[in-house]
């Protein structure tokens, strides 16, 4: 079962990536995904489950270009989404750390884990004690 949150579809959003340069990034809400775009071009991706009106899980996030990791875009998104997601009402937002198979790029599900546990962790998550679920309680 999933439960609908409105928050408007489509806005644009000034952020400051880690090369210090204003970037706009545009905020694409669906009801199970959220799509952000800079001039145009597809630059994040992310799909989301609310459990009730208060909880939301992530299934699966990831940059399009694999060229932009390490640059803050993935920390920018992530912070606004969970931003949005806090003042629709959600309070506790949970996410898998990995998956079995680690994604293209990475030599394994391990490797893949623990940069996820530290991308989680530096967004405000935090990491079970065996690592493989990330959490975060919203005011």
């Amino acid at each position: 079962m999933s439960i609908p949150v409105y928050i408007r579809k489509d806005y644009f959003r000034a952020v400051d990536i880690s090369d210090k340069s204003a970037h706009i990034l545009e905020f694409h809400y669906r009801p199970r995904t959220v799509d952000v775009y800079e001039k145009g071009l597809s630059v994040f991706h992310m799909e989301y489950l609310l459990e009730s009106k208060t909880k939301a899980r992530v299934m699966e996030f990831y940059l399009t270009d694999f060229g932009l990791r390490g640059k803050g875009y993935g920390t920018a998104c992530m912070n606004e989404i969970v931003d949005q997601l806090g003042q629709k009402g959600v309070t506790l937002i949970t996410a898998p750390t990995g998956y079995e198979l680690a994604p293209l790029g990475y030599t394994g599900p391990d490797q893949y884990r623990e940069l996820m546990a530290g991308f989680y962790e530096k967004t405000g998550f935090s990491v079970s004690g065996d690592g493989d679920l990330a959490m975060k309680i919203l005011d």
